[in-house]
């Protein structure tokens, strides 16, 4: 049987002549040429298949031994042969059958052919499908009103949006959970690509206690059934305090964990970080941090390329592999690849020896996609947290709630997730990152943000601010899409400072 791995590759921005090779005169030996030097499957609709041959030509004066034909890629993909090894004498060819039918959007892989070839040992062919797939999203999810007041409504649209090319069709939304309702004039939706629907969600605590939930979107995407979990708690008394503490950096060394998603839309962004790297370690080197590097893209979490520090060899090149490595499963799902690479660098795991105690740690995460994790972003800020209780995320993704360009959807999930863990938030839609690399750089060895998120909605008029029991009235804004109270960059609180938020509850309820 062939093996199957789990691995996602995009085609090269090269192709290879394996034929044009110089030989010594009189030699004898195998020479392996493969046509096409890549496959592409036109659009196909679920459940229906294709197959297209990748032909094997000995062009040599020797036999030619295929020892091993090696499929990496996504399940969407198989050889119609059961032989993973032939001979083939000189002038000859085999015809190689791959089949595709549809798994996601877009689907990619590799056929991985090995032989005795002397120059060309071990050539791949990249392979590229696409399929007519509905695939939802929903944002935010999860999400919590925080404290309402009692019989006080409170509303918040979740957005229902199709991020597959097939028509999405979301059938139903329904909640059963105590004090929520669901406004859904706009379900059924018959959704195009890129198109969306709001489905208001309405909060009226009838008590002062606690109220949670989900709400169940059932749709025609791949996974039939969405869930996105829903709390709130009722309340009379209108006034909240939120405290916070500031980050006690800055710290000696630091731990940088990158995550970048490997799906074909991600090359030019992958090209921006190479460009920046070495600019990036001499600002490392700059802040006289004792810095390591770790880049993985594998479900497993486990890192493409070992641990990278200022003594590995090659760097550059290093970094390189790593970023432009292969994916899985979840290669749209940074924060369970995150949240695995961490919970792996725990004693006895794949990444030993990447977290170092008193360290600062830096989780990076890059996605032209938002998170598409099975669970929650709450859920996997506290598994990375709980293995790394210093770390804080900078999530490199598209603008929320609107991204800045067409190249990139809104980074729901990642954005949540920067936000929860003190770190940052940097648009993927900037044409120069040069900034990003500094900002990354800053916020490992300081450990310091300056945006605190509230635990309600606030009355923005009844804002009050304190930093070590002093009131401040400027150097500070409120976002209120964001619920959080963002200090200017000259104004950002001190390492280790006491932060107090004192606020009113909107009085302002829906009808």
């Amino acid at each position: 049987m062939i093996a199957l791995l789990l691995l996602v590759a995009c085609p090269p921005d090269q192709t290879f002549n394996p034929s044009n090779k110089d030989k010594g005169e009189g030699e004898l030996e195998p020479d392996i040429e493969i046509e096409p030097d890549s496959l592409t499957f036109e659009e196909l609709s679920p459940g229906s298949e294709a197959t297209q041959d990748v032909k094997i030509t000995n062009k040599g004066d020797l036999e030619l031994h295929i020892t091993n034909l090696v499929l990496s890629g996504t399940t969407a993909f198989t050889v119609g042969t059961a032989e993973t090894a032939a001979t083939i004498a000189p002038g000859q060819s085999i015809n190689v059958p791959v089949k595709f039918s549809p798994v996601n959007p877009t689907d990619s892989a590799s056929l991985i052919v090995t032989s005795d070839d002397p120059d060309s040992g071990v050539l791949d062919v990249p392979i590229v499908g696409s399929g007519t797939i509905p695939q939802i999203f929903v944002a935010p999810n999860p999400y919590s009103f925080g404290q309402v007041l009692v019989d006080c409504k409170q509303e918040q649209p979740l957005t229902v949006k199709n991020v597959g090319n097939g028509t999405l069709i979301v059938d139903l939304a329904v909640t059963t959970a105590e004090g929520f309702e669901l406004e859904t004039e706009g379900i059924p939706a018959y959704l195009g690509p890129d198109e969306s629907v709001d489905v208001n969600l309405l909060f009226n605590p009838p008590g002062e206690e606690n109220y949670g939930g989900q709400v169940w979107f059932t749709s025609n995407s791949l996974v039939e059934t969405t869930t996105v979990p829903i709390s709130g708690s009722g309340t009379l008394d209108p006034n909240v305090t939120d405290e916070f503490w500031q980050g006690d950096g800055p710290w000696d060394r630091t731990d940088i964990f990158f995550y970048v998603d490997q799906s074909c839309s991600m090359a030019d962004d992958q090209d921006k970080m190479i460009e920046n790297f070495s600019s990036f370690v001499e600002t490392l080197e700059g802040l006289d941090l004792d810095w390591q590097i770790m880049i993985s893209t594998r479900d497993s979490g486990c890192s493409n390329t070992g641990i990278l520090t200022p003594e590995t060899s090659n760097l550059e090149t290093a970094f390189l592999e790593g970023v432009q490595g292969n994916g899985g499963r979840y290669t749209e799902a940074g924060l369970t690849v995150g949240a695995a690479a961490l919970e792996e660098a725990q004693p006895g795991g794949c990444n030993d020896g990447f977290l170092r105690e008193d360290s600062k740690t830096s989780v990076v995460l890059v996605s032209d996609e938002p998170d598409q994790s099975p669970g929650s972003y709450a859920s996997y800020v506290a598994s990375m947290q709980a293995s790394a209780p210093n770390m804080a995320i900078t999530a490199i993704v598209g603008d929320v709630p609107t991204s800045a360009c067409d190249s990139a959807d809104p980074g729901y999930g990642y954005y949540e997730a920067a936000l929860a863990s003190h770190g940052a938030f940097l648009s993927i839609c900037e044409q120069d990152w040069s900034g990003y690399f500094d900002a990354i750089a800053t916020l490992s060895s300081t450990g310091q943000t300056d945006r605190f998120g509230l635990s309600s909605n606030a009355d923005a008029e009844t804002l009050v601010v304190t930093v070590n029991d002093e009131v401040v009235t400027s150097g500070w804004t409120y976002d209120e899409g964001g619920q959080a109270i963002v200090f200017d960059e000259d104004q950002m609180p001190a390492p280790g400072a006491h932060i107090v938020v004192e606020y009113s509850l909107p009085a302002d309820c829906a009808e």
